[in-house]
């Protein structure tokens, strides 16, 4: 029996590698070839798949939302540029949560809109493999989605994850959980192996560790609460998440030779204190400025010049 499985770890890791493997071995096991391809959801919330490959498997004549998502060419792609990569392989589809922009219930909703459990797949054991990187940074509304579909569907559906925080509550019971033996990013090694021009750090390491020193040095004062604002809205347009904002203030402080330790604790007690900070559950948008705002303050009230 193949189980749900989730891979946890941190950044660079190894995975996809390591689900890119598992995958490649239960085809090999199969007598499937596995090869991953690129295909693309496009159109009116995504109601449309065009693929790389350039074999047309639907159509559709309408723009209703309750239409099915059709394969399109690839040379059909939206000049705009509007459309959501995923990969495919004879055996499972992919989606990258990272991707999904706040958006991850309306993409999932999507994705398994017409799942029945019943079309064709290429296996012996009648399993639709689906995965998700990045998993963590799904909704609650997601996740419960999910959980009803694995309850519904036990028989035939399994789900991929890969993720840097422990699985919720409500998944837990359904998957195993394989942790990473190593934290060392060896992604980042090998980005910078190809790419020698990278600095040492990853980019959003070195930005929290900037912040952190040069915000020390300030003697603020209430008119400077718009260089906090654009500050928060830099971190936003460039989709940084609640729980990686946690995560890489957590990192930055501990990084920080030069904080004394009486300073470190105050500053882990108010991103322990913080919620949400966890994973697998999102923000409301009309709460993300003010959340981001108190704890920013909150932070520079221990770190700032008195």
């Amino acid at each position: 029996m193949i189980p749900n499985i989730c891979w946890v770890g941190d950044h660079g890791t190894g995975k996809r590698t390591a689900l890119h493997a598992f995958l490649k071995s239960y085809a090999a096991k199969e007598g499937i070839p596995f090869h991953i391809k690129t295909k693309y959801l496009v159109g009116k919330l995504l109601n449309s798949i065009s693929s790389s490959n350039g074999t047309e498997a639907a159509d559709s004549s309408s723009d209703s939302e309750d239409e099915v998502p059709v394969t399109r060419p690839d040379d059909d792609k939206p000049a705009d540029g509007k459309f959501f990569p995923f990969e495919v392989s004879s055996i499972h589809q992919g989606y990258d949560v990272a991707r999904m922009s706040l958006q991850d219930k309306n993409y999932i909703y999507t994705i398994f809109k017409n799942f029945s459990g019943s079309s064709y797949v290429l296996s012996t054991n009648n399993f639709h493999f689906v995965v998700f990187y990045h998993a963590h940074l799904m909704s609650e509304e997601s996740v419960i989605f999910l959980q009803e579909k694995l309850e519904q569907y036990s028989g035939c559906l399994r789900l991929f994850f890969t993720s840097q925080y422990p699985l919720p509550q409500r998944l837990a019971d359904h998957f195993i959980e394989i942790q990473m033996e190593t934290t060392h990013n060896y992604l980042y090694d090998t980005l910078r192996a190809r790419y020698p021009h990278m600095p040492e750090s990853p980019a959003w390491t070195t930005w929290f560790t900037k912040t952190l020193k040069s915000w020390s040095e300030v003697t603020w004062t209430t008119g400077d609460v718009p260089i906090v604002r654009q500050w928060i809205y830099f971190c936003l347009q460039r989709n940084l998440r609640w729980c990686e904002l946690i995560e890489y203030w957590t990192r930055a402080i501990e990084a920080a030779d030069w904080l004394p330790g009486a300073k470190k604790l105050e500053l882990y007690r108010v991103l322990s204190f913080a919620e949400g900070g966890g994973g697998w559950q999102i923000i409301p948008s009309y709460r993300i400025p003010l959340l981001w705002e108190s704890l920013l303050l909150s932070i520079i009230a221990i770190i700032g010049k008195n």
